[in-house]
């Protein structure tokens, strides 16, 4: 019994003191994102600027995602996260709340190629937030900085079936920044 305790001990004392680096297993992720759409806009006069407003695009949209990622394996992470998403154009308020998996294309060290998808549901929490499910599919990039935070760079199709809404869905293109830490 004490050679059976002490072969224990001993295991995990090498494990503890090995000189291999452990590898972070949970990340809490934030993104911000953007939609660009037609400016309504575009050739008339601005009385606040005193021109006339030639920028072709607008942003349509602005997304806010948070939620924690657990790496599986050196292919697959997956996560939970929730959001915030505005649509100014149509003036629809959203909350999704969604299972994320990326799945790993390529990696050279830190820096990581990836393409996503995630699908939910949105939460109605108030009168102005609609309700609904929630897809999303994407590529992304994980830019690996001089500390242990990671850099996010994706590019996201967000696809919303609304309750609510005349035509039953809104899609977007999107593309995001964030962090990982």
């Amino acid at each position: 019994m004490k050679n059976t305790l002490l072969g224990v001990l001993l295991l995990f004392m090498l494990n503890g003191f090995s000189q291999e680096e452990k590898e972070q297993k949970l990340f809490y992720s934030l993104t911000i994102h953007a939609t660009l759409a037609r400016n309504t806009n575009y050739g008339e006069y601005d009385y606040y600027t005193g021109e006339e407003d030639r920028a072709i695009f607008a942003i349509g949209a602005f997304f806010v995602r948070n939620g924690i990622e657990f790496k599986m394996n050196k292919l697959v992470t997956t996560g939970l996260k929730v959001g915030l998403d505005y649509h100014s154009e149509s003036q629809i308020l959203a909350i999704p709340f969604y299972l994320d998996t990326k799945i790993t294309i390529s990696e050279v060290d830190d820096d990581k190629f990836y393409v996503s998808s995630g699908f939910g549901k949105l939460l109605k929490i108030a009168k102005s937030f609609e309700s609904g499910n929630y897809f999303k599919v994407g590529i992304g990039y994980h830019i690996a900085g001089a500390t242990k935070n990671l850099f996010v760079l994706n590019l996201d199709y967000h696809q919303k079936n609304l309750s609510n809404f005349e035509k039953g869905k809104l899609n977007s293109l999107s593309i995001g920044f964030g962090l990982l830490f």
